[in-house]
């Protein structure tokens, strides 16, 4: 079986909507409105991966033009700037039974080439601490602490910068 990514769609918002609920605690998991609304406004933005036939797991963020998140980004779709600077992540989102496959790695590498692609300066994503070494060996840089509180977590800005 070979892993397949793609852009997601809103035929694929029920699944997508399963997995961010077994993914994220309740306050921080995006709600099933938030992430139609991504899916309609984000396009490229949001993709997914199907392995079997069965999506897995997905990325999502809009494209902003501030280097870090804030708070408001996540809940707003009017923050989206299709010619923006910056990819943001706002999730990362893989089934348990697929994680430490390689895959979770394989969608972030996607959107890297997609924002790369398109132009972007770079892409930015907001990670907790235990997080951080596995974006590290991706490329990404920890820009430190966050003043994002989204969830009631504390987070740590990551930024990944293209040419």
């Amino acid at each position: 079986m070979e892993l397949l990514i793609r852009q997601a769609s809103i035929e694929d918002l029920d699944r997508l909507n399963e997995i961010e609920q077994i993914c994220f605690p309740p306050m921080e998991a995006a709600s099933r409105d938030s992430l139609k609304f991504r899916l309609m406004v984000y396009g490229p933005s949001f993709q997914l991966a199907e392995f079997d036939s069965r999506i897995i797991g997905f990325i999502n963020g809009s494209i902003i033009n501030d280097m870090v998140i804030h708070d408001e980004h996540y809940g707003d779709t009017s923050y989206h700037d299709p010619n923006g600077e910056y990819q943001s992540i706002f999730g990362l989102c893989m089934l348990p039974e697929y994680r430490k496959s390689g895959y979770a790695s394989a969608l972030v590498k996607a959107l890297i080439k997609t924002a790369a692609d398109s132009g972007r300066k770079g892409l930015t994503l907001c990670c907790k601490e235990e997080k951080i070494p596995y974006y590290e060996k991706l490329g990404f840089v920890n820009h430190g602490r966050s003043a994002s509180d989204h969830g009631g977590a504390v987070w740590y800005n990551m930024i990944f910068e293209l040419n």
